[in-house]
């Protein structure tokens, strides 16, 4: 009887380190701190999707990303992969540009412009995540252009009018067959009645791999003590901030 129940709780003390492990991995991927190059899981977009560069998203994204970029085709629409996945080390390097005044922010340096690191902060975040928190580390999420919008990428206004709005409303109204859906759509004070009080402001191409990417946010909801940014410039101001900024997104997307 001692040496079944030894045996008993060995197995299970196995399972729990290689439970305690997966999640320590899942965490791991929730907030960047992984090369997807050498990531399992994660695979290279195919070059005429992201020409110029070699990018990478979660398998299970791609596999689905293909199916609508097939689709788009038929229809007359050849879709381009402006962002993919991107870790930590590489959401820092944009966030730290931004935050000391190297990249422009609506032609402003903001590390003159704006003295108070939490409105230095909070002025970034209008669209880009601080590090550890972007929907972009999981693999799930992709920004998208297309081959013949003139207008430039990652405009707002580049998806209202001509070609880009053709192809927005041909996403907005096929992407969810593949599984995508828009986080980030309308006002950030009107998504979920105005519960969160921050919030990314619209971005017409960035989709999101719902199936999986509403499994990572649930995780991160459950973790969210543990996973509190950290590690960039800023960080102290930024921080507080961070689950608004995670949880006030569409809800076609949880």
């Amino acid at each position: 009887m001692r040496a079944q129940l030894v045996r008993r709780f060995l197995v299970l003390a196995g399972f729990y380190i290689l439970s305690s492990i997966a999640a320590q991995a899942d965490l791991r991927v929730i907030n960047g701190k992984f090369s997807p190059d050498k990531k399992q899981g994660f695979v290279a977009v195919p070059a005429k999707f992201s020409p110029g560069r070699k990018q990478y998203l979660h398998e299970e994204t791609l596999a689905a990303f293909l199916k609508l970029a097939e689709a788009a085709k038929k229809s007359g629409f050849n879709i381009t992969i402006i962002s993919a996945t991107r870790n930590f080390v590489t959401q820092k390097t944009i966030w730290e540009e931004k935050f000391t005044g190297k990249r422009l922010v609506g032609g402003k340096n903001l590390a003159t412009a704006v003295k108070s690191d939490e409105a230095r902060a909070l002025t970034i975040l209008n669209f880009s995540s601080m590090p550890g928190t972007s929907r972009h580390h999981w693999g799930t999420d992709l920004d998208v252009h297309e081959a013949k919008i003139t207008a430039p990428a990652l405009h707002n206004s580049s998806f209202k009018s001509g070609r880009g709005l053709e192809f927005y409303n041909w996403m907005a109204a096929n992407a969810a067959k593949f599984g995508f859906c828009q986080p980030y759509n309308g006002d950030p004070a009107s998504r979920h009645a105005g519960k969160f009080a921050h919030g990314y402001q619209e971005e017409r191409w960035h989709w999101s791999y719902r199936p999986l990417a509403s499994q990572y946010l649930k995780m991160y909801q459950q973790n969210s003590g543990a996973l509190e940014p950290a590690g960039f410039a800023g960080d102290k101001a930024a921080a507080r901030l961070y689950m608004d900024y995670v949880q006030n997104i569409d809800a076609s997307c949880y």
